[in-house]
Formats: structure tokens, C-alpha cells, sequence
């Protein structure tokens, strides 16, 4: 017991002497006390159902805009291995490209009648989450057919930066190595290129994590605390993203791998991506950038409630006993006459006198 009493001093000692540590175990308590991993497991289910449907889709329409941007389906690529890295290849286990194209029709209907389901039941699952974690009051839900363009319209934009981060990278890229190699200095800042690709990424990332926070839920937090909490979700993503390229390298040769394919691996990385985005929204509700007052505790608002109207319950009581006290006291009083006029009354003597 002493060493587990010198850890908490030791804690506590740290979290009053550092706030990223305090700040640190706070999103952890507060990520616990919301059951955060519950919250990420059902996120995981219909984000697991929802990434064929989202991607069939995808591809039927960028199998269109090629017409018009012939660089389309490499951009979509190169999107799909910034969100699920290894998924789309010819390897073992993974979805072949040449296998979508040659079946685009098929694959667009099944985009068309899955997505409505399973892609937006993950954005109406993520929704549910951050309105746990954020605190917030259920929100009554439009109508079917309104909820359901309400979420389309939110996944297609979040489609949308995602999609236009990677151009923005990848133009960037392009254009600093030729401007390098053109100055004759590619060869020693080459690193800046690759920095500066970096970055470009998590800019875009932590935008959409924001955008996930304000448009799905919209909280009653400062931009400043939601940026805060996107910023870590930003980081923890590319974190993610480079771990999972090792997952892959792995788990190659492993027998639920021979098994189960990508599919396994998938169902792990989406579970990891929903904590990250959980763990995010928990950072930002408490961030000591949201400067909003404290709210009361149920129980802590029903005891106050009590001592509230207990004065009037005495206040009442004390009127419904005004009425006999009053009676008892001209009682007492007419008694105590009736008795003293009696005393002064002269006696009228013995009988037969």
C-alpha cells in the first residue's frame, strides 16, 4: 500500500506541477467515467460495415470524374491509404482495384443501397459517441428522410477535405521538388519537401477532426478548446497511420491473418481510429481553453432543491399549527380568568343557614 500511496503522491505532485499532465488525467477520467471504449466499439461495428459500401461508391463516381481528371482514381487511392492504410493493393487479403473497375456497375449499386446504411449509420454511431463524451442532451432527430440528407451531406464534405488534402499534398510535393530542383538544391532540402508534406497533413487532418466535432454534435465549447482536441487527434492519427504499416508487415505470415485476411486487421485499425477520435472529443471537453461554468451535479441539484423548499414546508406547518396554538393560548387564558373571578366571588355559605 505505501508504494501505491507514493505513486498517487507522485502523481498528484506532478498534475499540480505540470497542467499537460493534470490535463492528461482528466481526458483519461473523464474518457472512463463516459465508458469511452464502449462508446469506440460501437462505433467500430458499423464503421467496419460501412468502409466496402463507402468505397464501392467512391470508385462509381471517380470512375466519372476521370472523364474530367484523369488523376482522380490515384488521388482516391492515395486517400484511401491515408484513412486505412494497405487496404486497397494486389496482395493477399487486400481489394483488388482491377477486381472494382471491371465490376464498376455492380459496385455502384452496391454503394448506392449500402452507404445509406451502413455509411451513415457509422456518422449517426460517431454522432451518438461524441454526444456522450461532449455532455450533451440528445438532440431530437429530423425525420428520416431529412437525417439521412442531413448525414450525407456531412459525409460528403468530410469526403471532401479528405480528398482535397491529398491533392493539396500532392501538388505541394510536386511543385517544392521541382522549384528545388530548379534552384539546384533538391538534392540537400529534399527533407523539406517531405516536412513540409507532413504538415500540410496534419493541417488537414485536424480540420477534419474539427469539422467532425462542430458539424456532427456542435458543443457548447470554444473553437480554441475544439482545435485543441483535433490538433491531439490529428497527431494520434499519423501516429496511427504509420503504426499500421507495420501492423501489416507483421501480421503477414500469421495464421488469423491467412484466415481472415485484411478484414482483421481493418476491424482493429477502424476500433483504434474510433478511440483516437473518442479520446480527441474528450481532450477538448476538458481543455482549460473551454471556459464555461461548471455543471451542477444531479445530486448535488436535488439536495439543494430540498433545503429549497424545506423552509416552506416549515412555513406551511407552522401556519397549519398557528390555529391551535391560538386556541390553546385563549383557552389557557379564559381559564385562568374564569379562575380568578372565582377566588374574589363571595361563597354563599353552608346549606340551612
Amino acid at each position: 500500500m505505501k508504494l501505491v500511496e507514493r505513486a498517487k503522491a507522485k502523481v498528484a505532485e506532478l498534475r499540480e506541477r505540470w497542467p499537460l499532465v493534470d490535463h492528461a488525467v482528466r481526458t483519461q477520467e473523464h474518457y472512463s467515467a463516459v465508458q469511452g471504449s464502449q462508446q469506440a466499439g460501437g462505433v467500430t461495428y458499423f464503421g467496419f460495415l460501412s468502409v466496402f459500401p463507402i468505397l464501392a461508391l467512391a470508385f462509381f463516381v471517380v470512375g466519372w470524374v476521370a472523364h474530367v481528371y484523369p488523376d482522380a482514381q490515384d488521388t482516391l487511392v492515395k486517400a484511401i491509404d491515408e484513412v486505412l492504410p494497405g487496404l486497397v493493393g494486389s496482395g493477399d487479403g487486400q481489394v483488388d482495384l482491377t477486381d472494382i473497375q471491371d465490376a464498376a456497375g455492380t459496385v455502384g449499386i452496391i454503394g448506392l443501397v449500402g452507404v445509406p446504411y451502413a455509411g451513415l449509420g457509422w456518422l449517426s454511431s460517431v454522432q451518438s459517441a461524441l454526444t456522450v463524451l461532449f455532455e450533451m442532451p440528445t438532440r431530437l432527430r429530423p425525420s428520416f428522410v431529412m437525417g439521412k440528407v442531413r448525414d450525407l451531406a456531412t459525409l460528403a464534405v468530410l469526403g471532401v477535405v479528405l480528398f482535397s488534402s491529398v491533392i493539396a499534398s500532392a501538388v505541394l510535393t510536386r511543385f517544392s521538388r521541382g522549384l528545388l530542383d530548379l534552384v539546384g538544391i533538391g538534392a540537400q532540402l529534399g527533407w523539406l519537401v517531405a516536412v513540409l508534406a507532413v504538415l500540410l497533413g496534419l493541417a488537414a487532418s485536424a480540420l477534419l477532426f474539427f469539422l467532425m466535432f462542430r458539424i456532427l454534435v456542435a458543443p457548447s465549447l470554444p473553437d480554441r478548446a475544439l482545435w485543441s482536441g483535433a490538433v491531439l487527434g490529428a497527431l494520434g492519427f499519423e501516429v496511427l497511420k504509420q503504426l499500421s504499416g507495420l501492423l501489416l508487415t507483421s501480421t503477414r505470415g500469421q495464421p488469423a491473418f491467412q484466415a481472415f485476411g485484411i478484414a482483421l486487421i481493418l476491424l482493429v485499425w477502424i476500433n483504434y481510429f474510433s478511440r483516437v477520435i473518442l479520446y480527441a472529443a474528450a481532450w477538448a471537453q476538458t481543455s482549460p481553453l473551454a471556459d464555461r461554468p461548471p455543471v451542477p451535479v444531479p445530486a448535488a441539484t436535488a439536495i439543494a432543491a430540498a433545503a429549497t423548499s424545506r423552509p416552506d414546508a416549515d412555513e406551511g406547518a407552522t401556519g397549519s399549527r398557528a390555529p391551535g396554538l391560538l386556541a390553546f393560548a385563549a383557552g389557557s387564558v379564559a381559564g385562568a380568568l374564569v379562575a380568578r373571578v372565582g377566588r374574589r366571588t363571595p361563597r354563599s355559605g353552608r346549606l340551612g343557614r
